[in-house]
């Protein structure tokens, strides 16, 4: 069922339980009181996925989320994930957004050693955190340390921090460090993050052109 079917189908059980309530109540049902209420149901609804999206730490329910989304961004990551490449290739060509291709240009050719394509991508990133994040990883790569320590330094999300601690005990070839620090990472993560570690992680791990711990 498509997250549009699902909340419209919340959308008419909420509907029916506030005629209930409001009969049950015997309240007035002027227009103000409907529009209330249905102001209160979507707001329900939002926070739902909000949660989802940021909090959940049901798997399965953030996948149907990432699977079913409205944006093609999530179906191409979701589809490059779990090795689909037509599909995800497809759903590359509905993305319009320069950022966003900007973020798909890193992950997947970070992971395919093209370093320069990397580079110019990260230009086109707002968030300073994330491109501080990439462009360690990316420094590691390059056995670049100076680069990886400047970048490095300025991260304050706990969760990059970790997974760039992964990243370098992965290079260094200490694997034991790699996967606490890793699992560590995911255990503290939530949402649709917390989901795309996991994927990416399982999908590094059937490369066989391994370069990164995720």
């Amino acid at each position: 069922m498509s997250s549009t079917l699902r909340n419209l189908l919340t959308m008419i059980l909420l509907g029916a339980a506030g005629g209930i309530t409001i009969s049950f109540l015997d309240i007035e049902p002027t227009p103000m009181v409907w529009i209330t209420f249905f102001m209160i149901a979507f707001v329900i609804l939002i926070g739902k996925d909000l949660y989802i999206f940021k909090l959940s730490t049901n798997m399965n329910t953030v996948e149907r989320y990432v699977k079913h989304s409205k944006q093609p961004y999530y179906r191409f990551l979701y589809a490059y994930l779990h090795d689909n490449e037509v599909e995800a290739e497809k759903e590359l060509a509905k993305i319009t957004s320069d950022k966003l291709r900007a973020y798909i240009t890193i992950v997947v050719e970070l992971h395919r050693s093209n370093y320069d394509l990397v580079e110019k991508a990260l230009g086109k990133i707002d968030s300073i955190e994330h491109r501080h994040y990439y462009s360690a990883h990316l420094a590691l790569l390059k056995n670049n340390q100076d680069a990886y320590n400047q970048h490095r330094s300025a991260i304050k999300n706990r969760i990059y921090q970790l997974l760039l601690d992964a990243e370098v005990a992965y290079h260094q070839g200490n694997m034991a460090e790699a996967e606490q620090c890793g699992q560590l990472a995911i255990a503290e993560s939530k949402g649709v993050q917390k989901y795309l570690l996991i994927k990416t992680l399982e999908k590094s791990k059937r490369s066989q052109h391994r370069n990164s711990y995720f």
